[in-house]
Order: C-alpha cells, then structure tokens, then sequence
C-alpha cells in the first residue's frame, strides 16, 4: 500500500507531466496545420470574427462573378450600338448622296438594294444573342425579340445584378428604347385623324360616323370630306423607328422621290443621337461595373490579411514555444526521475 504523501507526490507529477504534453500537443497541431486555433474554443472572438472574414470573401466572389457577367453584356450591347450608329451612319450618306435629282432612278434602286441590305443587318443585330439568351428582349430572353417585320415582341423590362453590398446595375437595354423612339412595339402607325373619325373622310371612317350618329352623309359632304382629308401616304403608316426609316428610305430610292429623301436626313441624325446617348448610358454603368471589382479586390486583399493575421500561426514564435516545451518536458522527466518508483529500502538508506 502506497503512502499517502508518496501518492499526492505522484499525483502532483503525473499532472504536471500531462499538463506539459497537452501544451507540446497543441504545439506541434499548430505546427502542422500553421494555424493558432485549432477550435473554435481556443478564442472564441477571433474566430467568430475570421468566420464573418471568410463570408464576406464567399460573397464577393458571387459579386465578381455578377460583375464579370454584366460587363460581358454591357459590352457586347455597346458593340451592337456601335454597330447600329455606323449603319445609320452609312445610310444617311446614301441618302445624302441620293437626295438630289442627279441619278437616274435605275442607280437609286440598285442602291435601295443595299438599304435593305443594311435593314436586314440592323434586324441582325436587333436579335443579337450571347449563347441563347437575347440582349434586346427585354425579360424575355429566350425567344428573338423582332420578328421579320421589326415588329417588337419583348418587353419594357431591365435586367439587374447586384455587383457589390447593395449596388445593383442594370446590364441590359431593351429593344423598345433602342429600336424605337416612343412606347410603341410595332412598326405600323396609326392615322392621327383615328381619333376623331368625323375628321376623317376615308370611306371606312364615314361608314364609322353613320354607324356612330345615325345619320346620312350627303355624297357632296363626302366629297367636300375627301378633298380636305390627308391621304394615307403622308408618312403616318410607320412610327419613328429604326426598321421604318431604312424601309422609308429604301421605298423613297425605288420611287425616286428626292424630297422623302430629304426630310428623312433629320430624323436619321434623331436617331444616331439617340443611341449615342445610349452608349454614353451603357459606358457609365461600365465605369460603375469597373469600379465595384477594383474596390472588391481591394478589400479582397485587406480582408485576407487580416484573416491571416487571426487565424494563421506565427512560424517563428511556434517553433520557438514548441522547442522551448519539449526542453520543459524533458527538464520534468529529469526532475521528477529521483521521485518516482522508490521503494522502502532507498529511504532507509
């Protein structure tokens, strides 16, 4: 039976010898993962405040990818503006150079060939797409936005990504502002006289007026009607849009009509205006896009290098502890050996 002092000295050693393994063991964990916590026990503040770090880079890295995927659709829209203005561009130097009475109407039509040519590139683009989803749509971007007539078939809607904390872009334009110069979707324009039918002297108006008041129209008030109406031909069965001026123009070269021609020059230099303040638009929101990644690399960057100076060990300090502690445990092996497994004999000594 052990002595009760020889046994609390046991005791005391065993602990102390314990004591010191369990520092060289976390030691030497540190030392192979080189990080100062291996729990979250090991300081709780730290590593709450590393696990809200690594969040916060999670979430910038969506950000990036947001980013990277609206500037990829801010520039190919811009490219198809760009596109857009030098077609209008070209077309309006044919209707200057087609705009006097010098060419024979055989030349004007071979030109209106490449009006409609260069139509068929603006419905092109019109329908651009980066791999299937259409640019000019709207919200709907899995279907062609024109159909062949330039006839809208998207919607008003703008397309948004939040490309940092709370800053949302928009990457898309719709076809309605970009093909057209007010809210309507079709290329046809209805008679301004529509309105107000008793104004109107088309013979499907009257029937509309007789229908409406009861009453007869006198072939003399008809007539007297006719020869004051404006004819359908005036410019009103197409609105102001980008399909209806190249066809205006290509209509005007085939009928050799120089001054269709003519007032068509203002409304193309309306048009190039217009989408170039749609680029300057697009090229603001690039700016913007730009920006936000450069502050989130910045703050990628800080973000890390505080994490790291949390969570990650100091190499120098933990080979010094862990040297030091091997030395202590060694030194209490030594101190402790005289006090171990002594038997009666060694104290009667």
């Amino acid at each position: 039976m052990t002595r009760v002092s020889e046994g609390s000295a046991g005791a005391a050693i065993k602990y102390s010898i314990n004591k010191t393994k369990r520092k060289l063991e976390k030691l030497q964990l540190q030392g192979a993962t080189l990080k100062s916590m291996s729990s979250p026990s090991d300081d709780p503040v730290s590593n709450v405040e590393a696990m809200q770090l690594t969040s916060i880079k999670k979430d910038n890295s969506q950000y990036m990818r947001n980013a990277d995927f609206a500037l990829m659709q801010l520039n190919v829209t811009e490219k198809s503006l760009e596109n857009l203005t030098e077609l209008l561009s070209k077309a309006k130097e044919i209707a200057i150079a087609q705009s006097s009475d010098i060419y024979n109407p055989e030349v004007r039509k071979n030109v209106a060939n490449e009006v409609v040519q260069l139509r068929n590139m603006a419905l092109s683009i019109a329908n651009k797409r980066i791999g299937q989803r259409y640019i000019f749509g709207g919200f709907k971007t899995l279907e062609s936005p024109f159909d062949k007539n330039g006839n809208y078939r998207g919607d008003e809607g703008h397309i948004t990504l939040e490309v940092s904390k709370d800053f949302f872009v928009q990457t898309n334009l719709n076809g309605a502002e970009v093909f057209f110069a007010d809210s309507k979707f079709d290329s046809n324009q209805d008679h301004p006289l529509n309105e107000f039918p008793e104004m109107n002297s088309s013979p499907q108006n009257i029937e509309n007026v007789k229908d409406r008041e009861n009453e007869e129209v006198s072939p003399e008030l008809a007539k007297a009607r006719e020869l004051a109406s404006v004819n359908n031909d005036k410019g009103f069965e197409k609105r102001e849009n980008i399909f209806s001026l190249l066809e205006t123009l290509a209509n005007a070269l085939e009928n050799g009509d120089s001054k269709v021609i003519q007032t068509l020059l203002e409304r193309f230099d309306s048009a190039t205006s217009r989408l170039i303040t749609m680029r300057t638009r697009v090229g603001s929101i690039v700016s913007s896009v730009e920006n936000s990644k450069n502050t989130i690399e910045s703050d990628n960057i800080d973000n890390a290098a505080r994490r790291s100076k949390i969570v990650d060990a100091d190499i120098a300090e933990l080979f010094t502890d862990l040297t030091k502690q091997q030395e202590v445990l060694k030194t209490t092996y030594k101190s402790t050996q005289g006090l171990l497994n002594q038997k009666l004999l060694d104290f009667l000594r």
